[in-house]
Parts: C-alpha cells; sequence; structure tokens
C-alpha cells in the first residue's frame, strides 16, 4: 500500500529523531568517559599521598586508621569511575547469556554509596537463575538510569526503593510472544506523577526535573534497549503514591530454571 507524503514527512521525522538521539547519547558517553579519565588521576594523588602518610604514623594509630579509611573510600571511587568509563564506550549489540540478577547487584552496589539521604534499596531475586540473551552493558545502562531516576524521586522526603526480579509467564499480551519472561520491578515510594507526565516518561529529551537536572536522555534510551530485546516496559504512578516500573524480557529458551 503506497504512503502518504503525511506518512513518509512522519517516518523521515522518526529517523531523524532517532538519529540525532543516538548522536547525543554518544556525546553525553564520550562526556562520561572523559570525566571518569580526569577523576582517575586525582584518585592517583590521592592513593600516592595516602600510602605516604601511613608510613609515617604507627599501624594502630588514630590517624593511620582514618587514612586506611580515606584509602577505601578511594577505591570505591576507582570503581565507579571505571564503570563510568564503561558507559562512555559505544554500546554495540554484544548479546550474550546473562543473569540478569547479576546486573541488578552491580547497579546497587553502583548507586549505594551516592544515595540521596534517608533513601534505602530493598532488593528482592525471586528468580536468581532465570538467563536472558542480552549486552551487559546495555542492562547495566538499563537498571542504573531506572534505579537513579526512582532514587531522585525520593530525594526531598526519603523513601525506599524496591527491586524484585522474579520469573513469569506470559500468554495473553499485545505486543510479546507468548513464553516465560524475565520481570524486574523498580517500585519507589517517592513523589509519583500525573497520567499526563506518566505518558511522555520515555519520549526523547522530555525531564520532569528541575531545570539543569536532567537531560530527558537516559529513559528514552531504556525504551529502545528494552524494543530491541524484544521486550516492554510499563509505568504505573500516582502523585505522592510512588511510581512502579516494570520491565519484561524473554527468558532464554532452554535455559529457564524453574523456582520451587
Amino acid at each position: 500500500m503506497a504512503r502518504t507524503k503525511k506518512q513518509t514527512r512522519q517516518i523521515d521525522y522518526q529517523a531523524t529523531g532517532k538519529t540525532e538521539l543516538r548522536n547525543c547519547i554518544r556525546q553525553y558517553g564520550r562526556l562520561a568517559g572523559g570525566i571518569a579519565h580526569d577523576l582517575n588521576t586525582i584518585l592517583t594523588t590521592i592513593y600516592g599521598y595516602s600510602e605516604l602518610a601511613l608510613e609515617t604514623l604507627e599501624e594502630t594509630s588514630e590517624a593511620g586508621q582514618n587514612i586506611r579509611n580515606i584509602i577505601l573510600a578511594a577505591d570505591r571511587a576507582r570503581m565507579l569511575t571505571g564503570r563510568l568509563m564503561n558507559l562512555g564506550l559505544p554500546a554495540g549489540n554484544d548479546r550474550k547469556t546473562v543473569r540478569p540478577g547479576d546486573i541488578i547487584e552491580e547497579t546497587v552496589s553502583l548507586i549505594t554509596p551516592s544515595m540521596p539521604h534517608g533513601t534505602t534499596v530493598e532488593v528482592n531475586i525471586k528468580s536468581p537463575d532465570i538467563l536472558i540473551s542480552a549486552d551487559p552493558l546495555q542492562l547495566f545502562r538499563v537498571f542504573t538510569n531506572l534505579a537513579l531516576n526512582a532514587l531522585q524521586a525520593m530525594e526531598s522526603s526519603g523513601g525506599r526503593l524496591t527491586i524484585t526480579l522474579e520469573a513469569v509467564s506470559v500468554d495473553d499480551h499485545k505486543q510479546l510472544t507468548p513464553g516465560k519472561y524475565a520481570l524486574i520491578r523498580f517500585a519507589d515510594t517517592g513523589e509519583g506523577m500525573d497520567e499526563k507526565t506518566a505518558d511522555k516518561m520515555f519520549d526523547p529529551f522530555f525531564t520532569a526535573r528541575r531545570s539543569g537536572n536532567g537531560t530527558g536522555l537516559g529513559l528514552s534510551l531504556v525504551h529502545d534497549i528494552i524494543s530491541d530485546l524484544e521486550g516492554d516496559i510499563n509505568v504505573s504512578s500516582a502523585v505522592r503514591e510512588g511510581t512502579v516500573v516494570e520491565v519484561l524480557i524473554p527468558a532464554e529458551k532452554g535455559k529457564f530454571v524453574s523456582q520451587p
């Protein structure tokens, strides 16, 4: 069936928008990698002077313990900058069989040091052995974006983020093929959103954050990655009642381990 001029213009517009979005994401990734590289240089200086200071102090002294705490904090910072540098790398489509539960644990270890005061994270892995086919770096980006978005919604009054992984069967879904899926749920007790805001949540460049606090790129990227995995993502939210984001990703056929 022939396309109308209006349909053709719409398709061209969508293609152009996706290209511009990918270019923006690539630029932000390079920026993150550059910042991480500079931070590593500063951390090297912190390590050097801390080790020199330890050489002049007694092992059991209070000052010596304080220096060791500085080194431990620098170790955690170096881990974070390493992940930032990975985020700055181009995200290909290097799919592997992975355990989403492992990626969730990595995500939590990343976000924990920078969590807002008064917030907590609870992880509930109901199906630890479920496997999916995905690029681990892309999956890490998805989980990190969703977790940080939830934490930001709880900045002002604190709250709890609960991340749940469980195996589910999908039989009647408009967009998904029937079968076994990994369901990853991010439920926060934050400010919540009205229906109009929730509907725009995954639109490119849309952000509900205050000016200067968000680019609107992260959640659009999340939507694209989940779509590429032939999965689905849904949001339910209400003002002052928190937000629940549910991600469905097909389980690897023949590699699903049932839970009792």
